[in-house]
């Protein structure tokens, strides 16, 4: 996939922060299915709150996502599988330059689109999976006017007893796939070196234009 498909793909996510956020007093008492509606309910109710706070400075999302997002997504895992072999063979500089520059253009995609949210409503399905397995995936639809709902999935693993997103997908396209093809490609091309100084300069410029 190219990068045009990564810039489609994240114009969608608008909807997926929303039901993407997780409370860290919540998770020792909460299953994953109930911890989504839940928070996903208190992070519209603070967009709403916000509404014109965000109007007057838009960076001020920034902040809430670093606050109340940041911590309940493992960027290690997700780094580590969209590597995939180039992961392995990466040392320990690498890997950190990766996994910082990865969050940061996560964060601020997750941040940007959530500013074009416009109150689409979400339907919650039932959890297939058992939490006690550790990993489970947990299904929701964001219903539009006009359109088929959209349907995303999160994937969350439970770590250090802890729920942790490590992958999601919106109309089937995963977050994790659609980043390790494009990024394969670029590395395959260059380098991984070349691709984290990518990211950085991407995510410099984007911290700039704030």
């Amino acid at each position: 996939m190219s990068a045009v498909v990564n810039a489609q793909f994240a114009g969608r996510l608008f909807v997926v922060i929303l039901v993407c956020v997780f409370s860290a007093n919540a998770i020792a008492v909460t299953g994953p299915q109930e911890l989504v509606e839940t928070t996903s309910n208190k992070m519209l109710n603070t967009l709403k709150e916000k509404e014109q706070a965000l109007k007057k400075n838009p960076d001020l999302i920034y902040g809430m996502v670093s606050e109340i997002v940041l911590p309940h997504f493992d960027f290690i895992a997700m780094s580590r599988w969209v590597l995939g072999k180039h992961w392995r063979r990466a040392d320990k500089s690498q890997k950190l330059q990766f996994v910082k520059a990865f969050r940061t253009l996560l964060v601020r995609t997750y941040a940007t689109a959530l500013l074009e949210y416009t109150g689409q409503d979400i339907r919650f399905l039932p959890l297939r999976d058992d939490p006690a397995k550790g990993d489970v995936t947990v299904k929701t639809e964001v219903i539009q006017k006009t359109k088929a709902p959209i349907i995303i999935k999160y994937n969350l693993h439970l770590k250090k007893e802890a729920w942790k997103v490590y992958d999601l997908s919106v109309d089937g396209v995963s977050l994790i796939a659609n980043y390790r093809t494009s990024f394969g490609t670029e590395i395959s091309q260059t380098s991984l070196d070349a691709l984290i100084k990518r990211l950085e300069k991407h995510n410099t410029r984007a911290e700039k234009a704030q």
